[in-house]
């Protein structure tokens, strides 16, 4: 068996969210002409070889997720614990760099930072919020051990959230602060940061 600090690491950008609170498909939302899901996926695609976009099943064949490799929810309803189960469950052995579509301020100088500050004995290696501790689930490389315990329960149709399955885990965190757009003001906000490209840290 592959021990824990050999696990190979995949990326996941987690874009099958209903966008509710955003009101219409914020994977779709441009910041200087480049969609927050293109972002993401550039990002993870600079420092890993193998990324794939965390979708609903209905999505598969949409517009935008079509021109990516797409892993669709075994499980749909479940949240982002949804696509951490189906993600897997297609490469069990693996550990899972997940990234939500909507953080347009990192850089791949973050998750570089992020893979290389991985500590593979902890439950999942994590950015989380300098002045609470809270892990950020979103920008986390998840051990192969920990998805196999969020796919069981997720699959069992407890569904967890990813935030609160981490917290009562063994972490490696790293402070930092990300930015999450989950409103049209938040967007607005980002952009007269001056944040006119993604990546630019307003």
């Amino acid at each position: 068996m592959t021990a824990p600090a050999d696990a190979p690491i995949s990326g996941l950008v987690l874009a099958g969210g209903l966008s509710t609170r955003f009101g219409s498909d914020k994977a779709a939302a441009e910041i200087g002409g480049v969609s927050l899901l293109e972002h993401a996926v550039r990002l993870l695609e600079e420092v890993l070889d193998d990324v794939w976009v965390s979708v609903r099943p209905d999505q598969v064949c949409d517009e935008l997720r079509s021109h990516y490799r797409c892993l669709p929810d075994r499980h749909p309803g479940k949240g982002p614990a949804a696509g951490l189960e189906a993600a897997h469950a297609s490469a069990p052995e693996r550990a899972w760099l997940a990234l939500a579509c909507d953080q347009p301020g990192l850089s791949a100088a973050d998750l570089e930072r992020l893979l290389a500050e991985r500590d593979a004995k902890a439950a999942a290696t994590a950015y989380c919020d300098p002045a609470t501790g809270a892990p950020q689930p979103l920008c986390a490389i998840y051990e192969p051990a920990t998805l196999a315990g969020l796919a069981k329960e997720t699959a069992s149709g407890i569904g967890p959230s990813p935030r609160a399955y981490l917290e009562s885990r063994p972490l490696k965190l790293i402070p930092m602060d990300i930015t999450n757009i989950n409103s049209h003001d938040d967007l607005r906000r980002f952009l007269r940061g001056g944040a006119s490209q993604p990546g630019a840290v307003p």
